[in-house]
């Protein structure tokens, strides 16, 4: 059984020496509560990934490493962006966790996971915080922050997962990555653009993120009603596509254009 922890965080440390700060989320509080209790204070600029790696080609892999590396990581750190993602060690968030520790990042790197999936380090059993079944999935060791947010099921942390880089940018650029996905993706993708942030969706990424790129471009449009409505409503001006087959430094620059805007 899962022990509820009090509305503090629990500072730890991974096996690798990271240290991390992890928030047991009451049922009650808010979302500019809950930022405040972990420690997270704004206004800032904030990105949010979302998304997966699943049937994704190795060339895509290789090619979304170094998008992760030589990009996002790299502007995460030299303009104090905070990221959030689902904080698991699998997939696109395993592939910023690492992309932080490549470049020695300090920047913050938040995970919101439900509370059901999460397979915390023993040592936090001490802390107050318990462990749950050996069915959940293990947290990405590089990450600063943690939020357990009260569900058993995937998509339990997407509206959190929105919210939270909303509130804490405040006036401050906040910006959504697309890249591959799926059902529990288009969910996510939904309620980040409803809170008025724009998205980028990272095509040549596989499955959602191609279904939506080439709906836009009319190459092969999807009859999926919803990715057809969200395109229809949100395209172009909130929601736009790089390719991942053109230069990194075109990615460098728009990203950088968006977050520093002119005075």
């Amino acid at each position: 059984m899962y022990k509820s922890s009090a509305d503090t965080r629990v500072k730890s440390t991974f096996a690798n020496g990271q240290t991390f700060h992890v928030l047991d989320l009451p049922n009650n509080l808010a979302y500019k509560d809950a930022l405040f209790a972990l420690g997270l204070k704004g206004p800032v600029p904030s990105a949010v990934i979302i998304g997966g790696a699943s049937k994704m080609s190795p060339q895509s892999q290789s090619r979304l490493l170094q998008v992760f590396t030589q990009v996002l990581a790299p502007l995460a750190e030299s303009l104090g962006i905070t990221v959030f993602d689902g904080g698991t060690d699998a997939g696109v968030i395993h592939m910023m966790g690492q992309a932080r520790h490549h470049i020695g990042g300090s920047f913050n790197l938040v995970g919101v996971v439900p509370r059901g999936k999460a397979q915390l380090p023993e040592r936090l059993s001490t802390a107050g915080v318990g462990i749950n079944s050996e069915s959940g999935c293990q947290l990405e060791p590089h990450h600063t922050h943690f939020v357990l947010i009260p569900g058993d099921d995937w998509g339990s942390e997407s509206k959190w997962l929105a919210e939270f880089a909303s509130i804490l940018a405040g006036p401050c650029p906040s910006l959504t990555l697309l890249i591959n996905g799926g059902k529990i993706s288009l969910v996510d993708l939904q309620l980040n653009l409803l809170t008025g942030r724009r998205a980028m969706v990272l095509a040549g990424s596989g499955r959602l993120a191609d279904k939506i790129a080439k709906t836009i471009d009319g190459s092969d449009p999807t009859d999926d009603p919803t990715i057809q409505n969200l395109v229809n409503t949100y395209y172009p001006n909130y929601l736009s596509v790089f390719d991942l087959s053109s230069p990194l430094d075109g990615l460098t620059q728009q990203l950088q254009a968006y977050f520093t805007p002119a005075a």
